[in-house]
């Protein structure tokens, strides 16, 4: 997006900012900027601008940015149309619902000609070419308000556009003269016999030259969807298609249109002989936003007064009615409360979030389920013991009890429509596995949800479930657990976890009820220590720990045992993860703990 200075301060005429600072302001507040340069003694800037805000392909969007950040006038240009004395209505059909509003005119006895000099030098510092005033006008309202127009020869179109989805036209050659096959899925405007152009780019077939007299000229916005996939289709991308394809306002037409027609009247003489012309069948529904005034500062971490916030969206052209915001229709980027938060914090200014010292985290109440507790300990006492952890499919091809079992649509496996109701039924397969590859002694377990239907409600829950080759030392692991459960087939047991009562009997008394906000880096080593003899995990974990100490230690744990057969020598793999501290003070501690200098 190329922006010149001069014309931005069209819409601001008190902006008086030096270059390379609007430069570094626009980067600051969203619009990276990579350079600036003069080009025919004008300041031109060149942008790269996010794909959600379509409204900053035009100046006008990037003038209400900067607006607000400046805290000055936006000028509204109120541009309103000589009084129309034509009774002419125009025999314009819009045959499609892919078309969101159209406004159009019909002006005659023009004289067109070559563009003046201001314009041809507008077009030259945005890369396109001068054709003639009309055309270039044209384009100049494009860039101007980031919405695409098109100008019609009525001696060639004639009066009758129709905007359709394309059904019967095979061939269409562009402005330039390039020459597309079209599909039946192009949106176009045509008149009955003849195609006359593309969504995003107009035809030969009716093309403005200097003898030109009479026009219609059509402002509109279309499904983006559709204008991306025909653009793609056609592999032709064009000023217009990319920005058909983003959130354009409707609500903006009208201004747009307004200032188009008067520049062509200004240009080109002429007068308006039809009644405009305005297609508008479904207005924008606005969203309603709740939202927390304190939220910019605790996301951001820095303290952004209210009246700030509020001032800010005033400005934006936000409604505000006590905690619920309404974001202008040209903010179609603006739909939830994150975004409205998005906008706070960049017009108070990213520069103002320091980077030069740590935050402070503070404890939160702990909101999470005790179920999720339950899990993880079982998970960890159930690999102590020797378990291995399974993970499997919840499609199965046998329901346990048909009045209960929920059946999926459209599986990916014809077989496997159900979904379990059980985890035995997975604890079954696995046992198959394990013996088809003759591996010794299994003992596994799976924690995973478990799915069923009562009446017209459908119920998942988390399940555990465990085999053991011995069914005695199962009995035995579950009294460990603190579990009781019904041993099926000698060797399999399962247990509803979201129904014990009392999750608290079944976890360690030293859970914490506390969480951590973390404000900082989790910085997380390896280390390998080499011992003669087998130790106890548990009291390595300990051990370490202690020397460490828990205002820097996040977490501890042996990720790998393994004994060397040749020295019969144990390496311990251990994995420590570090947290308010910096990454150069982790690792000495890191390397002087596990002796690793």
């Amino acid at each position: 997006m190329k922006l010149i200075y001069s014309h931005l301060k069209k819409f601001l005429p008190n902006l008086n900012i030096e270059p390379h600072q609007l430069r570094d302001d626009l980067t600051m507040i969203g619009h990276f900027t990579n350079f600036y340069e003069e080009i025919d003694n004008e300041i031109v800037f060149d942008l790269d601008i996010k794909v959600n805000r379509g409204d900053c392909l035009g100046y006008y969007g990037l003038a209400r940015d900067l607006s607000v950040f400046y805290n000055i006038e936006l000028k509204q240009l109120n541009l309103n149309l000589p009084k129309q004395e034509s009774k002419y209505q125009l025999p314009i059909n819009i045959k499609t619902n892919k078309v969101k509003r159209v406004m159009a005119v019909k002006l005659s006895n023009l004289k067109n000609s070559t563009s003046p000099e201001w314009l041809k030098t507008f077009l030259k510092c945005h890369g396109s070419k001068s054709i003639n005033t009309i055309v270039d006008l044209t384009n100049y309202i494009m860039f101007l308000y980031g919405i695409p127009n098109h100008a019609f020869d009525t001696a060639k179109s004639t009066d009758n556009l129709i905007w359709e989805i394309n059904s019967k036209f095979k061939k269409f050659t562009s402005l330039d003269g390039s020459k597309l096959n079209l599909n039946n899925d192009i949106l176009m405007i045509n008149n009955p016999n003849q195609a006359l152009s593309l969504s995003f780019w107009g035809g030969e077939a009716c093309a403005i030259s200097q003898n030109t007299q009479e026009i219609i000229i059509e402002v509109a916005v279309y499904d983006r969807t559709l204008v991306r996939q025909n653009s793609r289709q056609l592999k032709s991308v064009t000023e217009a298609s990319v920005r058909l394809e983003k959130d354009l306002d409707e609500e903006l037409i009208p201004i747009a249109f307004n200032h188009l027609t008067n520049l062509i009247l200004e240009n080109c003489k002429g007068q308006i002989t039809s009644q405009v012309f305005d297609y508008y069948p479904q207005k924008i529904d606005l969203p309603k936003i709740n939202f927390d005034f304190n939220q910019p500062s605790l996301i951001s971490g820095i303290e952004i007064p209210i009246d700030f916030t509020s001032d800010c969206f005033k400005r934006l052209g936000c409604l505000i009615n006590n905690n619920f915001i309404t974001p202008p229709s040209i903010r179609k980027d603006i739909s939830i409360e994150a975004d409205l938060i998005e906008e706070a914090v960049r017009f108070w200014g990213y520069q103002k979030i320091p980077i030069n010292k740590a935050l402070p985290f503070k404890t939160l109440e702990d909101i999470t389920p005790k179920e999720i507790y339950l899990i993880e300990n079982l998970k960890d006492q159930l690999i102590n013991l020797g378990y291995d952890e399974i993970l499997s499919w919840p499609l199965v091809t046998n329901s346990n009890d048909p009045k209960t079992v929920i059946t999926t649509q459209n599986s990916i496996n014809s077989e496997a429509i159900y979904l379990r109701q059980s985890l035995t039924q997975s604890l079954i397969k696995q046992l198959d596995q394990y013996q088809r590859f003759k591996l010794p002694n299994p003992q596994f377990f799976e924690i995973g949800k478990i799915f069923y239907k009562e009446g017209d409600h459908f119920l998942e829950k988390n399940s555990l479930a465990l085999y053991h080759h011995d069914s005695k030392q199962l009995i035995s692991d579950l009294q460990t657990l603190n579990l009781k459960a019904e041993i099926k087939n000698n060797n399999f047991a399962e247990i509803i976890i979201d129904d014990l009562k009392k999750l608290d009997h079944y976890l360690p008394q030293d859970i914490s009820n506390q969480a951590i906000e973390l404000n900082s880096q989790i910085i997380t080593l390896d280390a390998n220590i080499i011992l003669d003899t087998k130790q106890d995990p548990i009291k390595l974990i300990n051990k370490y720990s202690q020397n460490i100490g828990p205002k820097i230690l996040w977490t501890l744990i042996i990720t790998d045992i393994y004994q060397d057969p040749k020295t019969n020598k144990y390496r311990y793999t251990f994995q420590a993860s570090y947290f308010n501290t910096d990454d150069k003070t982790a690792k000495a501690i890191h390397l002087k703990t596990f002796d690793l200098l």
